[in-house]
C-alpha cells in the first residue's frame, strides 16, 4: 500500500488547500476527486512499475486504497 500512497499524494492530495491526507482508507472519487480517466491512467502507471496486469473486471470493487491494494496483492501472488 505504501507504493499506491507514494504515487497518490504528490499528484492528487499535494494541492495546498487540500485536507486530504492519503491512507488506505482513502476513497479515490470522493476525496480525491479522481474521475474514471484519473484512475485508470494511475492503475496503468502501477502496472508499469509493478510489471503485472490488473483484471479490469475487478475494478468495479475498487472504492478506497486500501481496495486497490488488495487487488495488486492478488495479482502479485498468483
Amino acid at each position: 500500500m505504501t507504493l499506491l500512497v507514494s504515487y497518490l499524494e504528490p499528484r492528487w492530495a499535494a494541492d495546498p488547500s487540500s485536507k486530504v491526507k492519503v491512507s488506505g482508507a482513502t476513497n479515490l472519487t470522493s476525496d480525491l476527486t479522481l474521475d474514471s480517466f484519473q484512475i485508470m491512467e494511475f492503475l496503468m502507471e502501477i502496472e508499469d512499475e509493478l510489471d503485472l496486469a490488473i483484471d479490469m473486471n475487478k475494478l468495479s470493487e475498487v472504492h478506497t486504497v486500501s481496495d486497490l491494494a488488495g487487488i495488486v496483492a492478488q495479482q502479485i501472488d498468483s
